[in-house]
This record gives structure tokens, sequence and C-alpha cells, in this order.
């Protein structure tokens, strides 16, 4: 018994033009390759199904019983395969489906949400989730897309990519400053009552 294997989608698609316009010729032409070629692919086809599917004659082309049933079930998986495609063109188009994002509090609200906002005006289709939380999180184990964050302290296995520069500025009042004297160097700094910014329980 001839083994079968599995067709070539472009084989498929090669031989239902040939049975739709029963000339292997016209088929060449309407996909734009040599006649030679189609015969090639439609052999490689019947080699694969282990079966004949066209028999020629001086005029035509006519298609076998075999060859009908293969017909049959190749333009139902073409027309699958082309849905496919078009659905996989489309997403990448047009990104659907859910994402969730994870952030801080305070940088979640103010600069994450405004942005995620017109994401969704953008994308409709797209459903996107976000949950602010006051500590880091386990992106890949809590079920988060993306996990938006200040600061360097990236797990290696963690794919980052910077987004903008984050600047933190030393200031005091006047008052402070007449009092308590201006400080010079970074050591300074532990002499005088500092007001540190805490982002997700990491100290700056």
């Amino acid at each position: 018994m001839t083994a079968v294997r599995a067709p070539n989608i472009d084989d498929l698609r090669i031989f239902c033009t040939v049975a739709r316009k029963s000339s292997f010729s016209a088929a060449a032409e309407a996909l734009d390759v040599s006649p030679a070629h189609v015969s090639k692919r439609v052999l490689s086809l019947e080699t694969s199904l282990g079966t004949k599917l066209l028999f020629r004659s001086t005029r035509r082309v006519n298609i076998t019983e075999a060859g009908e049933r293969v017909y049959a079930w190749a333009e139902k998986i073409l027309e699958d395969v082309d849905q496919l495609l078009e659905d996989v063109t489309t997403t990448r188009r047009m990104p659907r489906g859910t994402l969730r994002i994870s952030s801080s509090f305070g940088f979640g609200r103010h600069i994450v949400a405004p942005a995620l906002s017109r994401l969704n005006e953008r994308y409709p289709q797209l459903s996107v989730r976000l949950d602010l939380f006051d500590r880091l999180v386990d992106v890949a184990g809590e079920g988060f897309d993306l996990d938006i964050r200040v600061g360097d302290d990236i797990a290696p296995h963690l794919i980052a990519k910077r987004l903008a520069p984050n600047y933190r500025v030393l200031c005091a009042s006047p008052a402070y400053l007449a009092k308590q004297g201006t400080p010079r160097q970074i050591g300074d700094l532990s002499t005088h009552a500092c007001l540190a910014i805490k982002e997700r329980d990491h100290p700056f």
C-alpha cells in the first residue's frame, strides 16, 4: 500500500486551478507560472496522495473520481487557510484580545492610565486591564503581560525596554537651608532631614 503524505498547500492551490480551468496551460497563465511547473506540482500532489487526480486528453484535462473528492476537500482547506492568513494579517494591523498591565499607584494613575486611554481609543478591539500596586509584581507568575515601572531594578529573566528618562531633583526651602546649612556633597545628606520618595518599596 502506497504511503500517503500530507499535501503541500501550494500544490493543492495549483491543482484546484487546473481542475477549474480543465487545462494546464490556462492554469499556468492564471498563476503566472510555466505549464511545466504546474505539471510538476500536480504530479507531486498525486505522489503525496498516492492516487491519480487528472487525466490529460488531446484537448482538455479531465478530473478523476478521486480528483473530485480531493478537489472538494482542497477547496475547503484553501478557504480555511486564506481565512487564517487574513485573520493573522488583520491582527497584526489591528491588535485585539486582552492586555494585562501593572504599574505603581502614582505613576500608573498620572502617566500610564492616560496613555492607555489613548491606546484604547486607537485600538477598540484591544481590551486593556491596568492594575496598580505599591509593590513589585511577579510579571509571569501573576499573569501580567507588561509591568511599567520606575527604576533600574530589573530581574535578569525579564525583557526590559527603556521608555523615557526619569530625573530626580534634590530641593529644599530657603528657610530650611538658612537653618540647617546647604549640603555640598552626597554624604552631607546623612545629617539632614530628608523626605525620600519610595516607589514600590524601593527608596530613591
